[in-house]
């Protein structure tokens, strides 16, 4: 990739002649798109330490809410020295010097700054700057600022794909190939978990009735617009939509997505007016926003291989996780105790491909596409491996033939793209998640790995290939299956019982006894119980009871289990 780069140090004759062509392509890169010379352009500045920051690693509540310090400390993810927000100090020297700031990183420390090519050069005269990068020109802003969200409507809810697809309606289309289906009807549907959705644009969100009932409940937050800096995220593009309806859509018996009592934060950092490495950079703001209030996963639906100006395309010898502005920041955003995911890209019958940045990025999981009524790899869905070797796209999810929310009302559409298979991943996480609050990102992970169907033997087409949120579900839960006893599982830990039993052997004692093989009560009290047709049952304090085989009571059958 010709990214336009100067360094501050002392230069050899051979890095001098370097530093003069990247000089040269800098003025041409810039001024290629303007009828004058002050064309102004975006920069990526880097910073070579964060010396005298009055921010410390001792005292994160200054930088971090308390939630995402606690998302931390659960997962064992300290604070750094590279949490740090960039020194004020330097900001305002940027700014003195007549710079306008587009965002700063903390990962990265670095600012993005807008200037015309021969002042950006003089950025390379402040001490503390390390480089200079050319991230593409400036775009214009075209939307008005803030428009003021719209009225909701009420909508009669369609409940006729009930009686063929049960009360997820025509979304059990997309979810039936990852069993979502069982996580709901078990009652794990994404309460409590923060989700980001980080995209271009989320047209109608305010007033489509799929979001009604996260937009009643306080579940629907629209974040910052990093692109033109402000809150206007209900504009500029559907694609977000869509990406929102297979996780966030509550519509029982027409249309329920994956995650629909999840918490949503919308992000806009795709600049839908070119396509530029800016947007990478957008991409990480994102992700320190995201990650600095406490969000639990994020979903990117979003990848960048080629570029407006060709001089900034991606060559795949970058596709290392280590190289690509993007890919570095998104490596740090994945030791952070969020889990992310990103599409892989849908070049896999162009040219280029391979996967796009930063689905390389070692810790996100790059999410490839199939077909949701064959099973099979989407010809669209970019492949691995990424240039170090490693096995990339990690899971694959619904991607061709997916059924989303159209562009107004109550409307459906079909669609296709790795953008929807990614989301409709993060939905399903969500709602396992929301069983299991107390696990960190990393033994979530490891058990939907541990059920894709190519775990054993992935490639580059499917990576590790479709998960089985049932079997997830029952691996977090250490429950067994039996012909004899049922589903059930016993944690010696904590001495519970949970079984797993249809609704329809369910009576409505929720009284409990259990005998041992002398027919002797050994314990006795009332069943926690909860879920829709499938009913999960829990039941507490048997860490005493020996060792052994029994039989639970909660009507006059039992149930056999052993410990």
């Amino acid at each position: 990739m010709m990214i336009y780069w100067i360094r501050q140090n002392k230069l050899n004759n051979l890095n001098s002649r370097r530093i003069l062509s990247a000089i040269v392509l800098l003025l041409a890169g810039c001024s290629a798109y303007a009828q004058q010379p002050a064309k102004l352009c975006k920069w990526w500045v880097e910073f070579k330490d964060k010396a005298n920051s009055p921010y410390s690693i001792h005292e994160p509540e200054a930088f971090l809410s308390a939630r995402s310090i606690e998302r931390r400390e659960r997962n064992g993810c300290p604070v750094r020295e590279e949490d740090l927000p960039v020194n004020p100090q330097y900001l305002t020297a940027l700014r003195q010097k007549g710079f306008v700031l587009h965002g700063s990183s903390r990962w990265m420390n670095a600012a993005a700054i807008i200037a015309d090519t021969a002042t950006a050069l003089k950025v390379m005269e402040l001490p503390f700057v390390k480089q200079l990068t050319y991230l593409g020109r400036d775009i214009r802003i075209k939307n008005p600022p803030n428009r003021r969200e719209k009225t909701r409507s009420v909508y009669p809810i369609n409940t006729e794909p009930q009686a063929r697809f049960g009360q997820q309606g025509y979304a059990a289309l997309n979810e039936g190939p990852l069993q979502t289906p069982f996580l709901h009807e078990i009652g794990a549907r994404g309460a409590g978990i923060w989700v980001a959705v980080m995209d271009g644009g989320f047209v109608n969100v305010d007033t489509m009735p799929f979001f009604d009932s996260i937009a009643v409940q306080g579940r629907l937050w629209p974040g910052p617009d990093f692109v033109e800096h402000d809150r206007a995220v209900y504009e500029s593009a559907q694609h977000g939509t869509a990406v929102l309806s297979v996780m966030a859509a509550n519509m029982p018996g027409y249309f329920v997505g994956a995650a629909p009592e999840a918490t949503y934060f919308l992000l806009k950092t795709e600049d839908t007016g070119g396509e530029f490495p800016v947007e990478e950079v957008n991409w990480i703001f994102g992700a320190e926003w995201a990650d600095s209030i406490g969000v639990d996963i994020i979903n990117a639906s979003l990848g960048y291989t080629t570029f407006t100006d060709t001089l900034l395309n991606h060559r795949f010898s970058e596709l290392d996780g280590r190289t690509a502005i993007g890919s570095r920041g998104a490596t740090i955003a994945a030791q952070k105790g969020m889990i992310i995911c990103n599409s892989a890209g849908n070049s896999g019958d162009e040219k280029w491909h391979y996967l796009g940045v930063p689905a390389d990025a070692p810790g996100v999981i790059a999410v490839g596409a199939f077909d949701s009524q064959t099973g099979k790899h989407a010809p669209f869905s970019s492949y691995g491996p990424t240039a170090d070797g490693r096995i990339k796209p990690d899971l694959s999810a619904p991607g061709q033939n997916v059924i989303t929310a159209g562009n107004v009302g109550d409307e459906l559409t079909i669609s296709a793209g790795t953008s929807i298979a990614s989301p409709i991943l993060v939905g399903s996480i969500a709602a396992l998640w929301s069983d299991f609050p107390q696990f960190p990102a990393a033994t979530i992970t490891d058990a939907v790995f541990h059920s894709a169907d190519q775990y054993e033997q992935p490639d580059v087409a499917k990576g590790y290939g479709i998960p089985d949120f049932s079997r997830a579900w029952m691996d977090l839960q250490a429950v067994e299956t039996s012909a004899n006893k049922g589903i059930y599982g016993f944690n010696y830990e904590t001495g519970t019982l949970t079984y797993l039993l249809p609704a329809t052997l369910m009576s409505n004692n929720k009284t409990f006894i259990i005998k041992n093989i002398f027919n002797q009560i050994c314990a006795t009290g009332t069943v926690n119980m909860r879920g829709n047709d499938l009913k999960v049952l829990k039941i507490e304090g048997l860490g005493e009871i020996p060792s052994g085989f029994y039989r639970l009571y909660l009507s006059e059958n039992p149930l056999y289990f052993g410990k």
